[in-house]
């Protein structure tokens, strides 16, 4: 499969893992990739045979600018209306390569009740520790945010993180790759549940001790290509080990891989 097809089918699969998955439900959301060395993009577009996010077939995932136009787009697709959500985050952020804007309950309900994210686990899951510790930027404005003024604003609040907390609306995050851009977000809403359960269980949580926030901060700090890799992480094909898990899902749950082009 050539580059730009698989960087196409791979937004296609990252919709279905999210509609799979319940961060995103009927049309709503949407993935997109950078094409490299362009100024264009492959995200998932509405119309066409429309099944939902769930059901995504490649002929969704259109070909466009920044601005969600180009020759890409036909008369059977229309553009998210909140394309400058991705547009804009590429334009500013050059080393962004995928986007995923989706609409998770979980990470939904800590927004509109102000639930704050607390170090309330490490060993369970270093990497939702890590955004937890980096902070989780809030964006204060629910509205469709369909236009560069707009996606400004969503800038200013996201600042340098890659996840961001839109209050009484989603979340939007980014990654060096389509496949960890979704890992990611699911990662979120996964952490925004367990601080939901928390605070609505009456008890109160017991953050763990500094010095093992600490140890875990090292850990996770740096560039992650760059970091030693022994034991299990030595191992070939390892950073593909989530996202191919959550392939084999796809097919236990009959929804299987997009299989159409167009």
């Amino acid at each position: 499969m050539a580059e730009a097809d698989e960087l196409r089918m791979n937004v296609a699969i990252s919709c279905r893992i999210l509609g799979m998955l319940g961060l995103v439900s009927g049309t709503t959301g949407h993935v997109s990739a950078r094409i490299p060395g362009t100024d264009e993009m492959w995200i998932r577009c509405r119309g066409g045979a429309e099944l939902g996010l769930m059901f995504t077939g490649v002929h969704n995932v259109r070909r466009v600018n920044f601005d969600g136009d180009g020759p890409g787009m036909d008369d059977k697709h229309a553009k998210p209306n909140e394309t400058a959500i991705h547009g804009e985050i590429y334009r500013a952020h050059p080393e962004v390569q995928a986007v995923v804007h989706a609409h998770p309950k979980y990470a939904l309900r800590c927004g509109i009740t102000d639930i704050p994210y607390k170090p309330y686990f490490g060993a369970y899951d270093p990497s939702a520790l890590d955004i937890v510790m980096k902070g989780v930027p809030i964006f204060e404005r629910s509205v469709t945010v369909t236009n560069k003024d707009l996606a400004s604003d969503m800038l200013k609040a996201m600042g340098s993180r890659d996840v961001l907390l839109m209050r009484g609306h989603g979340i939007t995050v980014s990654g060096g790759t389509v496949e960890a851009a979704t890992q990611l977000a699911i990662r979120f809403d996964e952490l925004s549940q367990v601080m939901w359960d928390i605070t609505t269980s009456g008890r109160q949580g017991i953050e763990i001790a500094e010095q093992d926030r600490n140890a875990y901060g090292a850990r996770m700090g740096g560039n992650r290509a760059d970091r030693p890799r022994t034991g299990w992480a030595a191992l070939e094909g390892v950073e593909k080990w989530g996202w191919n898990h959550y392939i084999k899902l796809l097919e236990v749950n009959r929804i299987g891989l997009p299989d159409d082009a167009g």
